[in-house]
């Protein structure tokens, strides 16, 4: 006997575009940047945030590095276990910066070592 998924596409546009829509808050990414970042139109865009269309992977990969992070961060909680308070809003932070801003951060970081 096999087991099959029993997890409906309904569920999964429940849970993609909330999350969706929360890393873009916290990033302060509106639809229309995102849109630009990815080549995704901001009406496929509004439909997955409102969970009337589920994204495929390569969709959500594109999303996922406009935004900065993995698909397994994606899907993960917002706590990253063993971090402070500290160390988690500096990893946020970093989610939110550009290429040219991280690597400007870095050379900051460096001159610490």
């Amino acid at each position: 006997m096999t087991e099959e998924c029993t997890t409906p596409a309904a569920s999964a546009a429940e849970r993609v575009g909330p999350r969706l829509k929360e890393l873009c808050g916290k990033q302060r990414i509106t639809v229309y940047r995102l849109s630009q970042m990815t080549g995704i139109t901001q009406t496929v865009l509004g439909k997955i945030i409102k969970g009337k269309s589920v994204p495929t992977i390569q969709t959500l990969d594109r999303i996922c590095v406009a935004l900065g992070i993995s698909l397994a961060q994606f899907f993960a909680e917002d706590e990253l276990p063993g971090l402070s308070e500290d160390q988690q809003e500096f990893v946020e932070t970093w989610n939110g910066l550009n290429a040219a801003d991280r690597d400007r951060l870095m050379q900051i970081v460096r001159t610490f070592q």
